[in-house]
């Protein structure tokens, strides 16, 4: 065994909880400070760690339970902290941000009742696929500028409309779905 897969068992972990602890900072920018452009980087670096530690946890052959629950609550943290942040400062229109964040509370209380009770939801392909268009839309919203003759902002409001889609037929698929056993 390697030094690094020996000692840095936990960077994995510490790199999946800088996401979540991104969200409130970017909301932090944008309430307190109106710093869009610097919540934009800090939203994309932050999105750039969920591709990051999962190749690090196999990498240093540090996949856990705790990353396995780790990682979908910082994804939460921090979409809806961003989704929360837009709303108030009136860049998320409500009727896009509040169903987004509620699908995203069911879903988290649905996969907490089925965890405690031994089973398990797998993300689907519509619900990564899904989060993908989350992750583009965001950002999207946070520029809010026009750039290279391109309306930045209403580039995520059409995203927007597609990943409220999407969210609720994950939701639904999820639902139709349902939990698996574990064994």
């Amino acid at each position: 065994m390697t030094w690094a897969r020996q000692h840095l068992k936990w960077l994995p972990n510490a790199v999946t909880a800088s996401r979540g602890i991104a969200g409130p900072v970017v909301a932090w920018l944008l309430v307190a400070h109106q710093a869009h452009v610097v919540a934009f980087f800090v939203f994309v670096g932050a999105m750039l760690t969920d591709l990051i530690d999962g190749w690090l946890a196999k990498k240093l052959d540090a996949v856990s339970t705790a990353g396995f629950l780790l990682d979908p609550i910082s994804d939460k943290f921090l979409v809806n902290s961003t989704w929360l942040a837009l709303w108030w400062i009136g860049w998320a229109p409500t009727w896009l941000a509040l169903p987004v964040m509620l699908r995203d509370l069911i879903v988290v209380c649905g996969f907490s009742v089925a965890w405690a009770t031994g089973h398990r939801w797998r993300a689907s392909v519509l619900a990564r696929t899904m989060v993908a268009f989350e992750g583009t839309t965001l950002p999207m919203l946070l520029v809010h500028v026009v750039w290279w003759d391109v309306h930045w902002y209403s580039v995520g409001v059409v995203l927007g409309i597609m990943t409220l889609g999407l969210s609720l037929a994950s939701a639904l698929e999820y639902v139709w779905r349902g939990p698996e056993s574990v064994s």
